[in-house]
């Protein structure tokens, strides 16, 4: 009996560890593929550090600590010449990082030096915390079902008493938003920053319907050619 029991703690347990990061593992791939873009690289080799070979991300939940070491890229191609794919683990960590509320992430190491037999050794500086200063609503339909008005008292409500912007209060917000509606998608990123004043915007970003599935082609007639009499 105990046992089962401490079975089922532990299911629970991990269901919410699991809804406790729903924005983060939605937040990372966008910050990814905007980065690899950006740079015009393409990882040939990735892998996920562990908190032993990068120092200054002990105040990180370590459930978050190990999204943000995760598949990190160690060496890369360029898509063109004039792509410099260096020191990328360093880069894409500072993304990931500043995209979950730690805006001032700075992140040095010997990436430049990296090889899948030998990952970086990277050294964070998390840099100044930030207070949440207003909250915007973006969304991609139109003809939008739930109130932006409604969207952004949800976000506010999630607020904690000190606006501080952390990934928990990013989480707070996208779970409390996903509440309204049946939305395909709730996203939460900072937005604009005031760096003299540490204070941030939050923006929150709805797919409120799934996109249409595409339809099936009909096959194209067969010219049928007259067979003379």
């Amino acid at each position: 009996m105990n046992r089962r029991l401490s079975l089922a703690f532990l299911c629970l347990t991990l269901a919410a560890c699991a809804s406790r990061q729903a924005n983060t593992r939605e937040v990372l791939p966008r910050v990814d593929n905007s980065f690899f873009v950006r740079e015009q690289c393409k990882p040939t080799s990735t892998a996920s550090l562990s908190p032993k070979q990068v120092t200054g991300l002990d105040e990180l939940p370590a459930s978050v600590r190990n999204r943000v070491l995760d598949n990190l890229p160690l060496q890369a191609v360029g898509n063109t010449e004039r792509a410099k794919c260096q020191d990328l683990a360093a880069r894409l960590l500072e993304d990931r990082l500043r995209a979950l509320c730690w805006l001032e992430a700075r992140v040095t190491g010997d990436s430049g030096t990296s090889t899948p037999a030998a990952p970086p050794r990277l050294s964070v500086q998390l840099g100044a915390s930030y207070q949440v200063d207003t909250i915007i609503w973006v969304s991609e339909n139109k003809n939008a079902k739930v109130a932006p008005t409604r969207v952004i008292e949800a976000a506010k409500s999630a607020l904690p008493k000190d606006n501080a912007c952390t990934a928990s209060t990013l989480e707070d917000i996208r779970a409390r938003v996903s509440k309204l509606g049946d939305f395909q998608q709730v996203v939460v990123m900072p937005g604009p920053a005031d760096r003299q004043q540490k204070k941030v915007t939050l923006v929150v970003d709805i797919k409120e319907e799934a996109p249409p599935a595409p339809q099936e082609k009909a096959p194209a007639p067969q010219n049928k050619t007259a067979t003379p009499k």
